[in-house]
């Protein structure tokens, strides 16, 4: 699970979720030498299922189709770009003619929710509209089937897969860490989310699914779930503004 890719100028976006270009060159050289290449979660779904690994990137961001796109298409990778309708186009944000040339090339466009709140805050009648809006808004647009969500900031609320089912979608992908098996068809699929500062070895972890890099990977979310529901989300958030900030990140 990716977010921003940068070469370097672009400091908008979270920096602790942007990858500097080289190296997620070097990501995607290492999944084609390890895993023997790399395909979407929509691609693999419907049985095309060239390499181990599924590429996936959150948020919309411009850098989705300046950066990362030239670097899949060159190494013969596709990946699921989940976008929000409603910042499509914003500054810093990819537009729809944009998505629209993602697609021609093979890319999966698909659902982050229609904007980027959590759907924690969110009723169950608001939650099913947001999904269904956003959905059918990303299909009117671009003319392709919508089946996949990630929800903003992993935030799961009780009975989404459910709910995104009755909205039309057919999977559900979350942030929890993970190795995903062919018989996953009900349970949210899991993701393993690459930060600017991740280790080669342990990137390269991921990519064999080492069974320790993914469990100590699944630890660290664990605990930071832990805390995001004891301390609430708009307290978590402050808090690790600070700590980025402090650290420099």
């Amino acid at each position: 699970m990716y977010h921003a890719v940068s070469r370097g100028e672009d400091a908008r976006h979270d920096p602790h979720y942007t990858v500097a270009e080289h190296a997620f060159a070097r990501q995607l050289d290492v999944i084609r030498a390890r895993a023997g290449g790399a395909c979407s979660t929509r691609d693999w779904l419907d049985g095309h299922r060239s390499g181990k690994v599924l590429l996936t990137f959150d948020d919309g961001l411009a850098s989705d189709h300046q950066v990362a796109l030239p670097l899949l298409a060159a190494h013969g990778m596709t990946a699921d770009f989940f976008v929000n309708p409603a910042t499509v186009g914003r500054p810093g944000y990819v537009g729809w003619d944009s998505l629209r040339e993602m697609s021609a090339m093979g890319m999966s466009i698909q659902s982050h929710g229609h904007d980027h709140v959590y759907l924690t805050v969110l009723g169950p009648s608001m939650l099913r509209e947001s999904l269904y809006r956003a959905r059918v808004q990303i299909e009117d647009r671009l003319g392709i089937a919508v089946t996949l969500l990630a929800p903003p900031g992993g935030r799961m609320p009780i009975r989404l897969v459910a709910t995104a089912r009755e909205a039309g979608y057919s999977h559900v992908l979350c942030s929890r860490p993970g190795v995903i098996h062919a018989d996953d068809r009900h349970a949210p699929l899991p993701r393993m989310a690459v930060t600017a500062g991740l280790p080669a070895r342990r990137f390269e972890g991921w990519v064999t699914a080492r069974p320790a890099s993914i469990v100590a990977a699944r630890l660290r979310y664990d605990v930071l779930h832990c805390a995001k529901r004891m301390i609430g989300d708009a307290r978590y958030e402050r808090l690790r503004a600070e700590v980025l900030s402090h650290n420099g990140h």
